[in-house]
């Protein structure tokens, strides 16, 4: 399956990864996930079917918590199934 991977900037705060959740409800996720570096930054990676990919990226964007989103197009050997 064709796949894109967005990277997300945000800036975390109390009920962050449920609001990312939330806004990602509606879509097909493949794969996501949420770390937190530092106390001003969280990113996370999200794994989206390629159809998806822009719509969800305009969704991401419009998050309060959202800094930055960078879409990029998965590579094949980075553990996707096919």
């Amino acid at each position: 399956m064709e796949h894109t991977r967005l990277t997300v900037t945000l800036r975390p705060t109390t009920g962050t990864l449920a609001r990312l959740a939330s806004t990602l409800n509606n879509h097909r996720v493949l794969d996501l996930a949420f770390s937190t570096a530092a106390p001003a930054s969280a990113r996370a990676v999200v794994r989206v079917p390629r159809p998806e990919a822009v719509r969800v990226q305009q969704k991401l964007r419009r998050m309060v918590d959202v800094l930055d989103v960078a879409l990029e197009p998965a590579s094949p050997g980075d553990g996707a199934t096919p």
